[in-house]
Formats: C-alpha cells, sequence, structure tokens
C-alpha cells in the first residue's frame, strides 16, 4: 500500500506527519483487500475480513480519539465484506448482511432515529455524519445525524429507489446507481450535486441525473463522477468545480453533467473533498482538481484543473 496527500494525523502511515506530494510506502500493512480513506484517518479491510486504520480521530471502535496511529485493528469488527469512511464516519458491511460503523457514529443523531441495518445489507456508503446501503431487494437505507435520521421532515432516510446496485454519498446527498445503468441522487443540490441546475431546497425523493450506460458513480464531497459502460472507460462528472475538480481544465462554478476530456479506459475512481483520482486499464493513475496537500501525487502543490498522472 502507499499513501500520498495531507497526513497531519498521520493519515498515510508512513511514521511522520509530514505531507507527501508522492506515494509513500503505509508501514506495517499486508493482505489488503480495499481501501477507505476519512478526514484525519485511513482504513484497509484486510483479507481475513477484519479492519485495520491509521492516522487520527476515533477510528478504532473503542470511541477514544487518538492522533498518528500507526494500522491497528478495529476493535470488535471481523467478517467485513465491504468498508467506506466519510468525514469523520467509517462504515463496514459484513457477510451477515448487518453494518457496523463507528468515529463520528452517534455524536447528533436524535433519539428514535433510523440505525444501520442489522440484515439484507450488501453495500455501504459514509460520509460525514450519515450513511446509506444497499439491500438485496434493490432499495437503499440511509442514517445519521438530520435530516438522515429519518425523525422530522424532511426525510432523506428512505428515498424511492429501487434497482440500485451501488451506493456513495458526499456532503448531505446521495447517489445510487440503478441496475438500468442510469444513475439517481437526491438530498442537497447547492452545488448541482444532483446533475441539475443548483438550488437551495432539499429533495427527498431521488432525481435522475441526466446521463446514461454508468458502470461507476462516485460521490465527493460536492461533486460526483461515473464512468460510463461499453468498455470505453470514459469519466464524466458534475457539481462543484472551484478547484477544478471536475477536470474540465478549468475552475469555476458548478456544472451539469460533462466528460472529462481525454481521459478513458478508467475503470476505478476516487474523490476527495475537492479532487478526484481514477485508475486507468493500464494500471495508471489520473488525479485533478485540489493540490494544497499534495494530493494529486504529482510531486508539486499545483491545482490541476486538467487530469495529471501520479509520480510512483
Amino acid at each position: 500500500m502507499r499513501c500520498w496527500g495531507r497526513n497531519k494525523e498521520g493519515q498515510l502511515g508512513d511514521g511522520t506527519a509530514d505531507n507527501r506530494a508522492t506515494p509513500v510506502v503505509v508501514q506495517g500493512l499486508t493482505d489488503v483487500a480495499q481501501l477507505a480513506l476519512g478526514a484525519n484517518s485511513s482504513c484497509a479491510l484486510i483479507r481475513d475480513g477484519t479492519v485495520r486504520c491509521w492516522g487520527g480521530g476515533k477510528a478504532w471502535g473503542d470511541g477514544k480519539a487518538r492522533t498518528n496511529v500507526a494500522p491497528t485493528a478495529v476493535a470488535g469488527v471481523s467478517g467485513a465484506t465491504q468498508i467506506d469512511a466519510g468525514g469523520l464516519l467509517i462504515c463496514a458491511a459484513l457477510r451477515s448482511g448487518r453494518v457496523q460503523c463507528w468515529g463520528n457514529e452517534g455524536d447528533s443523531v436524535p433519539p428514535g432515529a433510523s440505525a444501520p441495518p442489522q440484515a439484507n445489507a450488501v453495500e455501504v456508503s459514509a460520509a460525514e455524519a450519515h450513511a446509506c446501503a444497499v439491500m438485496k431487494d434493490g432499495t437503499v437505507r440511509c442514517w445519521g445525524d438530520s435530516p438522515w435520521s429519518g425523525v422530522g421532515g424532511p426525510s432523506l432516510a428512505a428515498p424511492r429507489v429501487s434497482g440500485a446496485t451501488r451506493i456513495t454519498t458526499g456532503d448531505s446527498m446521495a447517489c445510487a446507481l440503478l441496475s438500468s445503468g442510469k444513475v439517481t441522487c437526491w438530498g442537497r443540490n447547492d452545488q448541482g450535486e444532483l446533475g441539475r441546475e443548483p438550488d437551495n431546497d432539499w429533495h427527498a425523493d431521488a432525481i435522475a441525473v441526466p446521463v446514461e450506460g454508468v458502470a461507476i458513480v462516485v460521490a465527493g464531497e460536492s461533486h460526483v463522477c461515473a464512468t460510463l459502460r461499453g468498455g470505453s472507460g470514459k469519466v464524466v462528472c458534475w457539481g462543484s468545480n472551484g478547484d477544478g475538480e471536475l477536470g474540465r481544465g478549468k475552475q469555476g462554478p458548478p456544472e451539469r453533467p460533462g466528460a472529462v476530456p481525454a481521459l478513458d479506459g478508467v475503470v476505478e475512481l476516487a474523490l476527495g473533498a475537492d479532487h478526484a483520482c481514477a485508475r486507468a486499464s493500464d494500471a495508471t493513475i489520473w488525479c485533478w482538481g485540489s493540490n494544497a496537500a499534495g494530493q494529486l501525487g504529482d510531486g508539486t502543490n499545483e491545482r490541476r484543473t486538467s487530469p495529471v498522472r501520479v509520480a510512483w
């Protein structure tokens, strides 16, 4: 495993607190199956179904805040099949169909709020203080702080979604990929996160994004990117663009869905608060957007409004 970017809390796992503009090796970590990155901690799903986290915050399942922790097993988590992290919240989907969350969970959740599923969940996605899961029947359930708690209104806890196969959440919004290859999003839209013109409303019912044939969809804080089916691996992004995180060679106001020019063959996406990275089929990694902490991995701290290659 290698990490790069911000390292104030030790979240790069190289034994220092120095930001890194190129990848460094995470110390003492092997057999990694999947990664999940939050605001001040990083986590890895190990092939044996356990989870190990490093950095700072409350990432170790015991409610205690720490900093500069080396990769350490999360207490009480086993049988995990998939993990995700948002700002301060980390969640794992288990073989039993249960979802287990820790970190920021419960800090601001009202009494009577909806809780993580205890069965039938197949995938989970975590944000700053809420999370959502895709269920076996293709519906979506969400929980967390208001309005994701299911208490009061408008409630974003049970959007009218069916046929969902994947889920992703950002800052106060979420999107689901449907079996049809379409994407539907709900929640906040002040940066055009829902794929339409920005507004100040809370959208409790999911809204169809004007893009089809989607293979992967991933949300950042206020922007979303998707890859297209058919073998092209082309990338389409929408939402906020203050740091060029849409990859269109410019920064500015929010934009509706549009292609990232000259980027294809993409098989995996990862989005942060205001940047994005893509892994291509030739095993190269390309990043764009904010680079203040070296999170684009190109050896500089310069903002990039078009994709640049990570310097291994």
